[in-house]
């Protein structure tokens, strides 16, 4: 354990926080198949075409405005009473759209559920690395990669057949929040943090020794890492349903099975972090992650079956599946007990600005170029990412987890 944190049930406490991580991706996934019923119940609202996309993605942009804030009351206050207060407002606003007749009360129904994920995401993640010391971390992380992954790998054909019985069905998937309620009680006790600041209000000197304790570099590079790979990997969910219903005619059903091979190889790349961290610094995971998502966007742009499609979408999902993983990781092993929750939240507010970001960013280029030609263009721009990486990773970036040994040899030599 880390921070001397006791847990009473840990397998429970463990369970309840990976469950509670599949409601991340239940935010975008449950209503992802239904998004051209969506847009056919309201053709004849102005610029429909835009607003359904972002019924799957308006969520995304008040996660990344409410997250700061989120991580900030975490640190302060404690992370349990947010994570249950969010788990219940996630549900009710979720579960709203089932009701609401208005496009634009949905996407104002979204932007609430953006701010619940935003406390789930992130109070869920920083209970775990307060829980746990950092080897049992990146385990821990990589089961919650694949658990928000197994998430989809369920909740996207149910949410398929959901569709095609009506848009609306899909909705009521969230209410299953609740759920989760009693074991968050009973199983998730508050963190022993070391430095905590909820009983005093925050001075100039308390500013300066947060933003000292801030890699303010490595997190900006991490943040943009999430942001870049967001707009680039929501283009699976918000693309691929129309791609498979021009291409193939394909129903909700299929539409949703496809999507879920992508969450699927996901999840399975995220069991595999642990292993795949003993080898690999956290620089090169990010190029097997460019990789990946390289060979399976080229492979999606160049299909024109149902079944190829979903090759292509089950590579990259190995891909994006280290993607959130590492990134955790990344900013656990370098920010203090004291400001990670901000930290990961920073990190939570750039990921989830790019998938709102992201058919702001790709639909006009899709529409100027089609689709398919669009995932061969950035399978190619992630092949290069991928190249740089693998550079800088060989070069210049020894792993993390070397470091204390070299400066324990540094420090040898210098006693000598």
């Amino acid at each position: 354990m880390s921070g001397g944190t006791e847990l009473p049930r840990p397998r429970l406490a463990q369970g309840t926080l990976l469950l509670a991580s599949m409601l991340t991706i239940m935010a975008g996934a449950t209503i992802s198949p239904a998004l051209p019923a969506i847009q056919r119940e309201f053709a004849t609202a102005p610029n429909a075409g835009v607003l359904v996309g972002l019924v799957l993605t308006m969520h995304g942009l008040f996660i990344a405005v409410g997250s700061p804030i989120i991580g900030a009351l975490a640190d302060r206050y404690g992370r349990r009473w947010l994570l249950l207060v969010s788990t219940v407002v996630y549900a009710l606003a979720g579960g709203s759209g089932f009701v609401l007749d208005s496009l634009l009360a949905i996407l104002a129904s979204r932007a609430v559920l953006g701010l619940a994920v935003a406390g789930v995401m992130v109070t869920v993640t920083a209970l775990i690395t307060d829980y746990y010391d950092e080897n049992r971390r990146d385990t821990i992380l990589g089961r919650q990669g694949a658990f928000m992954s197994i998430g989809g790998v369920v909740l996207l054909p149910l949410a398929g057949m959901l569709a095609d019985i009506g848009w609306r069905v899909p909705f009521l998937v969230y209410t299953v929040a609740v759920a989760l309620l009693p074991a968050m009680v009973f199983a998730l006790p508050e963190p022993n943090r070391r430095e905590p600041t909820g009983d005093r209000p925050m001075s100039l000197d308390d500013l300066r020794q947060t933003l000292a304790v801030f890699p303010l570099r490595t997190l900006g590079l991490i943040a943009a890492l999430g942001l870049v790979g967001q707009i680039i990997f929501y283009m699976i969910p918000v693309q691929i349903p129309f791609y498979l219903e021009t291409q193939a005619g394909a129903s909700g059903t299929v539409i949703g099975a496809a999507l879920a091979a992508s969450t699927g190889a996901g999840g399975v790349a995220s069991l595999l972090y642990g292993r795949i961290r003993r080898s690999l610094s956290m620089i090169g995971i990010v190029a097997l992650t460019f990789g990946f998502m390289s060979i399976g966007y080229t492979a999606i742009g160049v299909s024109r079956t149902v079944p190829s499609v979903v090759v292509g979408l089950a590579i990259a999902g190995a891909g994006s599946g280290f993607l959130l993983t590492n990134l955790n990781a990344w900013i656990a092993a370098v920010t203090p007990e004291s400001v990670r929750g901000r930290a990961l939240s920073a990190l939570t507010s750039a990921f989830f600005l790019g998938q709102f970001l992201s058919p702001l960013v790709v639909q006009p280029v899709s529409d100027s170029l089609g689709l398919g030609t669009t995932f061969v263009g950035v399978g190619l721009l992630l092949a290069g990412g991928a190249t740089v990486f693998a550079f800088v990773s060989v070069s210049v970036t020894p792993p993390p987890k070397s470091e204390p040994a070299v400066q324990q040899q540094v420090d040898d030599r210098t006693a000598d």
